[in-house]
């Protein structure tokens, strides 16, 4: 290459470099009338945190960024079916959750840095128990399975269902009945039953991160049995009568939403699943009770059905229905770590004639949760 091509290169490279943030400042002072971000790096004290918040609106708000993303992501979908670093694309039109991926693939998260994080999950779970204790009010913990811990087979040829690919959940789970906290294991039964039907009734949808309609029934069953075994003969109040009607819901997969494929509706269409609606003696869709004697803490895997499409047909209802009685729910999606807690905390009453809480979240969420473990106190 001749010397004269070699600089036309660099000057052209440079000039590139130069003219996105040259035209992203005459952007924002002509078009939006505000003033130029990068004055902001000088107002705030120099610090890895401020910095790597700075560069982080830096990239969301810029302009050329913005336009050449989706036609990159969809190439990089069209020649490499890549969905990036949120999803994997597997076999026969199923997507898996990275975060997911990446739990079950790391050591378990204390063992990830030295010393014990400051908000343990084990410790923050049994701090939680104790509040309740205190109060009279039991606590059940249920994990809820991944779907590449369960249903991994679509995700790389010679892997199958198999209790091994949960060991970190089942490592946590073991710490916290060493502090006689009480514990759901929902791997278990999912595992044996993918085993037995790997597609019909299948536990989790193909290019979603929930469960479907069937995984929200079959947990919901698991679930009723365990809080029966806990609280015994006496009854739970109020007593309700439901009844239970099939319906058929088209779901709008969640996966390639969250990898901004542009072409998603395309590539991963919605997937018909069957929900469980539940009804009461009135023939009203479900409804939470603030007057129930169980509180259900949890995120989007208790959300699902329930108060989306077709409504009154997620685990919380179906857990109602064979319960025979309504529950109180605190649900914010990928917030069940803390945020539940802490929206627990700000409406204490709801604890009032309480007997049991079922505190449920994602796998995932011991080393991803939102706001982390924090430790919240309950008000006396």
């Amino acid at each position: 290459m001749s010397r004269a091509c070699c600089k036309t290169l660099v000057f052209t490279f440079l000039a590139i470099l130069f003219a996105v943030p040259v035209f992203q400042g005459i952007w924002e002072k002509t078009v939006e009338g505000e003033s130029l971000r990068v004055l902001g790096l000088f107002k705030k004290v120099p610090s890895e945190a401020n910095l790597r918040a700075y560069e982080k609106e830096l990239e969301e708000a810029s302009k050329v960024a913005g336009w050449l993303r989706p036609a990159f992501r969809q190439l990089r979908w069209w020649l490499m079916r890549d969905l990036g670093d949120k999803a994997v694309a597997g076999a026969d039109g199923w997507a898996y959750y990275g975060p997911n991926i990446q739990y079950l693939g790391e050591r378990y998260f204390r063992d990830l840095k030295s010393g014990r994080p400051a908000d343990d999950p084990a410790e923050t779970v049994a701090d939680f128990a104790q509040q309740l204790a205190s109060r009279n009010i039991r606590l059940l913990v249920v994990p809820i399975p991944a779907k590449p811990a369960v249903a991994p087979e679509r995700l790389r040829r010679g892997l199958v269902p198999s209790l091994a690919l949960s060991v970190n959940t089942r490592r946590f789970m073991d710490e916290l009945r060493g502090r006689s906290v009480e514990v759901l294991d929902l791997y278990s039964p999912f595992v044996e039953q993918q085993r037995a039907h790997p597609d019909r009734p299948r536990m989790y949808l193909a290019a979603d991160t929930h469960w479907t309609g069937d995984g929200a029934r079959f947990a919901a069953g698991l679930l009723a049995a365990r809080v029966r075994e806990m609280l015994g003969p006496t009854p739970l109040e109020p007593k309700r009568n439901y009844r239970r009607e099939t319906v058929t819901v088209a779901r709008r997969p969640d996966i390639p939403r969250m990898s901004r494929l542009p072409g998603e509706a395309t590539a991963f269409p919605p997937e018909n699943t069957t929900a469980y609606r539940v009804f009461d003696e009135k023939g009203e869709p479900y409804g939470d009770s603030d007057d129930a004697q169980i509180l259900l803490l949890g995120d989007s895997f208790s959300r699902i059905y329930q108060s989306d499409e077709p409504e009154a047909a997620g685990w919380i209802a179906n857990l109602a229905f064979e319960l025979h009685t309504p529950l109180t729910s605190i649900v914010n999606d990928g917030g069940a770590s803390t945020l539940v807690r802490q929206e627990l905390a700000r409406s204490p009453e709801l604890l009032k004639g309480k007997r049991l809480v079922i505190w449920t979240f994602a796998e995932r969420d011991l080393r991803f949760g939102m706001k982390g473990w924090e430790k919240i106190a309950l008000e006396e």
